[in-house]
């Protein structure tokens, strides 16, 4: 079933768990979130970003992402992630999104408060929702390379008013200490300021760079107050591991591509038991 992200994290903040929204990349993927979804009963985000849209075809992806969600036996939102464009906002909804996020964080708090406001209007229109980001959450090096006090990052509770306020955003992805990609060192996330934002916002809130993370940090972070976790990297890690393997004794697409989806879908159920979605269908 298609539904708009909305309808599945309203629920998911009433009662205390989490919707995992996972990228796909690619058919295999794709296919292993939606079976381990329906075997686990839970609701689930199918999340890509317009370089992949790109990299695989933008309408192929769209539309095996579309027909799966609304064939799938469980709640299933379609998100564009991290797009930086209001261009692609327009096409993803013409195509079919259920959830868009327009990611101008590195801007100034004005020039995100008026794109994240024309993301929403844009999303509402078509019955979608809308996240945008506050604050800078990165790669997993960002705040060593620049030399950057990692606290400076961090999303600001009256900033995150103000965008939440005037832009009529959903839901916001604040920077409260994680970034994107794998982990080298361990993440320092901001438990209490994951708390004020959510007593002070009363929207759900999006824990991003999910991958890597211990299930006791993620479960707090969730205890705290986020409602959907974003996971990407490990996905795409443990599909690249699977077919690398594969490969060397089998020739046949098919079975490489089928050992893939195991080994993912192993990988996608570890995340919603983490994220306590399991018979949340």
């Amino acid at each position: 079933m298609l539904e708009p992200a909305i309808h599945l994290l309203n629920r998911a903040k009433q009662e205390g768990y989490a919707v995992p929204a996972l990228n796909f990349h690619n058919l295999e993927i794709l296919q292993a979130i939606i079976e381990t979804a329906e075997k686990e009963h839970s609701p689930v985000i199918l999340q890509i970003s317009p370089i992949y849209l790109e990299k695989i075809g933008r309408t192929a992806a769209a539309a095996m992402a579309r027909e799966a969600a609304r064939e799938a036996k469980i709640p299933v939102a379609l998100h564009l992630d991290h797009s930086n464009s209001l261009e692609w906002i327009r096409w993803a909804l013409a195509h079919g999104f259920t959830s868009v996020m327009l990611d101008a964080s590195a801007l100034p708090l004005t020039e995100n408060i008026a794109l994240a406001r024309q993301t929403a209007e844009l999303a509402h229109e078509h019955g979608a929702t809308a996240e945008a980001e506050l604050g800078h959450i990165g790669g997993v090096e960002d705040s060593r390379e620049t030399g950057a006090d990692p606290k400076k990052l961090l999303a600001d509770p009256g900033e995150a008013a103000k965008l939440v306020q005037e832009s009529g955003i959903d839901i916001l992805a604040p920077a409260v200490g994680t970034a994107h990609g794998l982990y080298k060192f361990p993440p320092k996330i901001d438990f209490r300021l994951i708390e004020e934002l959510a007593v002070a916002l009363n929207i759900p809130l999006v824990l991003h760079g999910g991958s890597g993370i211990s299930n006791d940090m993620v479960r707090e972070a969730i205890r705290r107050g986020i409602t959907k976790v974003n996971v990407g990297t490990e996905l795409k890690v443990t599909w690249a591991k699977s077919m690398a393997e594969t490969l060397i004794n089998e020739g046949e697409p098919w079975k490489v591509a089928a050992k893939a989806r195991e080994a993912i879908g192993r990988v996608v159920a570890q995340k919603i038991l983490m994220c306590a979605s399991v018979n949340r269908a």
